[in-house]
């Protein structure tokens, strides 16, 4: 069976690169927002670009329970921390202001 390898496009590369920085400026937001004690949990985060679509998130478990129990009394931080980082951080600009640098 032969292997599928699809070719990437030069708008599809920038795009990609767009939404890493986009995914980074949304994971900032999110550790500026998240409940921190010791730092570990903000370690876990992650930012991954697959085709054309961005994951951001924690792999800590402490994170996510942090980010969606609203009953916690926190210190510093809110709960729904990474809603309200997807929120406040538009990535359509950063996006775009790739691909004008990009492809011009």
């Amino acid at each position: 069976m032969a292997k599928f390898n699809p070719i990437k496009t030069q708008l599809e590369a920038s795009i990609q690169k767009g939404l890493r920085k986009g995914g980074a400026a949304v994971m900032k937001r999110m550790k500026e927002l998240s409940p921190t004690d010791t730092g570990e949990s903000d370690k876990s985060g992650f930012v991954t670009v697959e085709d054309l679509t961005v994951q951001v998130g924690f792999k800590s478990p402490i994170s996510r329970l942090q980010n969606e129990n609203l009953d916690y009394q926190h210190t510093n931080g809110q709960p729904k921390f990474a809603e309200a980082a997807v929120d406040q951080v538009d990535i359509g600009p950063i996006i775009a202001a790739q691909n004008r640098a990009d492809l011009g």
